[in-house]
């Protein structure tokens, strides 16, 4: 960002902070003019309270806020729109914020223009620096720190208490320092003797308190005579840090051409003395440590708590390093099911922010269920229960910016259709206006027919997924063997009569690479799939499948794009284990993103992969399953050896649990300190999945230390997924799951490593794990 843009975006803030009159807007058409301002430490905006007495004015959190959307392009905009109550002229003024994983929204309307955009400039460079703040940020920004100085001062006094201290660093930091330890510490910070803190020495108390005990005993190790420095006086000279990184971390760093927005970038291992000045003068803050090429205790704590320092190499989740030009049916595509549900699949409303809620997560493939509206206006709701409906063309305008903000990669549209032919042609309409030629409506010229296009030959392009109904002789023999659900819900009772709804030619036209077809058992119905059929299989049917042929199955992935669902009966909107679908080469795995459980933090872990972009390479071994006849079922046990036919090199990873640092409650209205304790899985291969745990530190969140060591013997590193679980332990209930990080055994960086871990709906979090991780050939 040039100086200059710099200036604007520094007043914008500076403007924000004053503040200025906008006007709420709900979807009834009731408005409210409230004095809007960004608080003091810009960590959220807020208004100035109404009359009502017991009014509160809410608090909308920038690292909360998912997307800021200017213009008229929401539900309750295009709702006033119509009903005229604004016009097409306030285009300009109206902004909507939307939080909360895009569960809940803000709309808004500025007096002109240029206070909107104002608006909007600040407020999307507030939330791109939030973004970027990881925990060695906040730990050292002042304003941080002050904001729970500010908070814990309840009768606005300036200064803490020894109590408001002691309860702060409870109720906040989860820290239950010992009676005597917190005397010691707070006597220490009280440098002018009145027995309570200014914001300055309380500053100096936290940055005491953040002092890692762990870090000093490593750098220890490594410093010629560290057994005699203290942490204050410890220093990692050049050469000492070289030593460290090239032998015990063996680091490899980015190089990028230019500047980190390009893909043109090298991989460079850390073997020079320059290098190592450039590390330290990136990660000391202390300048003249710089001068010396010395690295402090906390600049050591800075530089492995980089994002280029953790567990996960960076090349791996910044960029798209695999190769993308292969066929779709060689690639794991992240998929969601009911996409247009917030909650459950019995009640509820279908809304457009929840697809582009999975669409800025990464997903490549949205389920959409099609259904007769008023007014010729096709719907998508959920069959047969109490969900609320919502326009088939609101969705389609509203996700349209964000089909491909995460990734270049083809966006795949299933439509499970219900409509009858004057709506089917009113869809046709809406894809193809919305869409333009992003839209594929027919084959491309340069793809060889008999195999599917690459991501990179459909990059920004719109797929559309759908079913072409069979010859009539085909249908009949499918009924007879129950083999079809269009309606994929046990509720709905007229299931099979959507199988005599025609689709109309406008509308199946769209489907050219993705034709939703049943899994057909028959050795002669499966010589008549072409690559474009794309099967779809319940959860129990793949499971009866898996029971019958499963080596068929396996080798029919390395044709066609098959995909998974959820069994009907999960109306909970729980998950399926996604781990046995992808291990017998399933493309798309559907799963229900509204439901944060266990199974969809191994659906991030996997496609956090190649730079989040939503397709993942399969292994060779299931790419070229019809020829090596893999099957995972042989691999129950570990085998003594794998054939040569399987390219994989079994290893053994030994992980230590050393710490971990400002682990948050299990929720915001717990007045209990963790108990936490750490879980440590693989999943992958059957003979892989294993599961060790650590055990619990009583009353620590903020710096609890285990130092235990766990070992797994991989014999698929390529299909393994590695998940730290985070728990609270409880004596009386289940134990609540703080926080938790998946990620490909194949990404994980070796040696001394912190693991920056998420919470809820994958939500980034400043809580992290530091380990220590081996991976050796068995």
């Amino acid at each position: 960002m040039s100086s200059t843009n710099n200036q604007h975006i520094a007043r914008f803030v500076s403007e924000l902070k004053t503040g200025s009159l906008l006007t709420k807007r709900k979807p009834n058409g009731d408005q409210y003019s409230r004095h809007f301002f960004l608080d003091e430490y810009e960590h959220f905006i807020s208004y100035h309270q109404s009359e009502k007495v017991f009014a509160q004015p809410n608090r909308y959190y920038i690292h909360k806020i998912n997307e800021i959307r200017p213009g008229l392009q929401t539900r309750t905009f295009d709702r006033l729109f119509r009903h005229k109550i604004v016009e097409q002229e306030d285009e300009k003024r109206a902004f909507s914020l939307f939080y909360n994983n895009y569960r809940d929204e803000l709309h808004l309307m500025a007096n002109d223009g240029q206070t909107r955009d104002a608006w909007i400039q600040a407020l999307q460079h507030l939330i791109h620096t939030h973004t970027q703040r990881r925990q060695r940020h906040v730990i050292t920004e002042t304003n941080w720190i002050l904001n729970y100085f500010y908070l814990a001062d309840k009768d606005g006094s300036g200064t803490l208490t020894k109590n408001e201290c002691r309860r702060l660093l409870i109720d906040s930091l989860n820290a239950k320092v010992s009676k005597n330890a917190f005397e010691t510490l707070f006597n220490a910070a009280d440098t002018s003797g009145e027995g309570v803190l200014t914001p300055d020495e309380f500053v100096n108390l936290f940055y005491v308190l953040t002092r890692r005990k762990d870090l000093y005993a490593i750098m220890q190790q490594y410093v010629k005579n560290g057994h005699k420095q203290s942490m204050d006086t410890i220093r990692m000279n050049i050469d000492e840090l070289l030593y460290f990184l090239r032998n015990i971390q063996n680091q490899t760093i980015i190089k990028y051409q230019s500047d980190e927005c390009t893909s043109d970038y090298s991989l460079v291992s850390v073997t020079e003395r320059e290098q190592v000045q450039e590390l330290i003068n990136e990660f000391e803050t202390d300048v003249e440590l710089q001068e010396k090429g010395q690295l402090s205790l906390n600049g050591f704590r800075n530089l492995l708590l980089s994002d280029e320092f953790s567990v996960m190499k960076p090349w791996c989740s910044r960029h798209i390093y695999q190769d993308m030009t292969r066929p779709l049916s060689d690639y794991y595509i992240n998929t969601s099911h009911n996409t247009y549900l917030f909650n459950n699949q019995i009640s509820g409303t279908s809304n457009p922010e929840a697809y582009n809620r999975v669409l800025c997560s990464g997903c490549r493939a949205v389920e959409i269920d099609c259904y007769d509206g008023a007014n010729g206006r096709p719907i998508v709701k959920h069959g047969y229960t109490l969900v609320q409906p919502c326009l088939f063309e609101s969705i389609i305008r509203f996700i349209e910016p964000n089909l491909f903000k995460i990734s270049p990669y083809p966006v795949i549209l299933d439509l499970e259709n219900h409509c009858s032919i004057e709506q089917q042609h009113e869809m046709a309409r809406i894809l193809k206006q919305v869409f333009g030629d992003r839209l594929i409506t027919e084959p491309l010229s340069t793809n060889d027919s008999s195999v599917l296009p690459s991501p990179e030959d459909l990059k920004y392009k719109v797929l559309v997924r759908g079913v072409k109904i069979p010859k009539a002789t085909t249908l009949f023999k499918l009924i007879e063997l129950g083999e079809i659900d269009y309606g994929n819900n046990p509720l709905n009772p007229q299931s099979k009569l959507c199988l005599f709804i025609v689709i109309e030619h406008d509308l199946a036209g769209l489907f050219i690479y993705f034709q939703n077809i049943p899994f057909l058992p028959n050795e002669n119905d499966k010589d008549n799939y072409s690559c474009c059929h794309s099967p779809n299989l319940s959860e129990k049917h793949f499971d009866r499948i898996l029971e019958n042929d499963p080596l068929d199955l396996i080798k029919q992935t390395g044709k066609s794009v098959f995909r998974m669902y959820p069994h009907g009966l999960r109306q909970d909107s729980s998950n399926p284990d996604p781990i046995n679908a992808w291990n017998f080469g399933i493309h798309m795995v559907a799963l229900n993103f509204q439901h944060d459980d266990l199974m969809m933090s191994l659906s991030y872990g996997k496609f956090i992969d190649n730079g989040g972009c939503g397709y993942i390479l399969k292994p060779k071994y299931l790419i070229n399953a019809y020829k090596i006849n893999f099957n995972p079922f042989d691999y129950l046990k570990k085998p003594l050896m794998l054939p040569d036919n399987i390219i994989e090199h079994p290893q053994r990873l030994t992980i230590t649990i050393i710490s971990g640092q400002f682990l948050s409650r299990s929720n915001e209205t717990t007045q209990d300190i963790p108990d936490p304790y750490v879980v440590v899985s693989t999943h992958g291969i059957l003979c892989d999945q294993q599961t060790q745990k650590t055990k619990f530190i009583e009353n620590n969140g903020f710096d609890p230390l285990w130092n235990e060591t766990f070992q797994f013997n991989i014999c698929f590193p390529q299909m393994c997924l590695v998940r730290f679980d985070v728990y609270d332990y409880d004596v009386f209930t289940k134990d609540d799951r703080i926080a938790y990080f998946c990620l490909p055994m194949t990404t994980m960086q070796t040696g001394y490593r912190h693991v920056h871990l998420r919470t809820k709906h994958n939500n980034l979090t400043y809580s992290t794990l530091f380990i220590h991780v081996t991976i050796e050939n068995n």
